[in-house]
């Protein structure tokens, strides 16, 4: 590893651990918010196309189309939520900053950037290159 990027590798400050975990918090609600709209979007759009494909028999392959797009979109919320309940654990626990491959600390600046990472960038980027070979 170079010299510069452990440097940069250390325990996050109680105050930057604070910021990261509000953020959290706040991105989750903000998360439960969005999938409940896309619920009930979703379901009166729904509605409103059974209505119009009783009408005209119209085609059902793009209501379906449409159906499988919502919920791929609410399935990637999923995730992220799932993410973030991970990250909130691992704060409680006292194992936040810590990378899930070698075990040192994931830099400060990735973690304010994505604070729900589980490895350092190294360890990423190795993770990658093998699972695209």
């Amino acid at each position: 590893m170079p010299a510069r990027d452990k440097d940069k590798r250390r325990a996050l400050t109680e105050e930057e651990l604070n910021e990261i975990k509000n953020r959290l918090l706040l991105r989750k609600e903000e998360l439960w918010k969005e999938i409940m709209e896309d619920i009930e979007e979703g379901a009166g759009e729904e509605h409103q196309n059974l209505v119009q494909l009783v009408r005209d028999h119209g085609d059902d392959a793009l209501e379906e189309l449409r159906e499988s797009t919502l919920f791929s979109l609410i399935e990637l919320k999923h995730q992220e939520l799932q993410s973030i309940e991970q990250a909130l654990n691992r704060i409680e626990k006292g194992a936040y900053g810590r990378c899930q491959s070698c075990g040192g600390w994931i830099q400060p600046a990735r973690l304010q950037v994505m604070p729900h990472v589980v490895r350092c960038r190294n360890c990423q980027e190795k993770l990658e290159k093998t699972s695209s070979i």
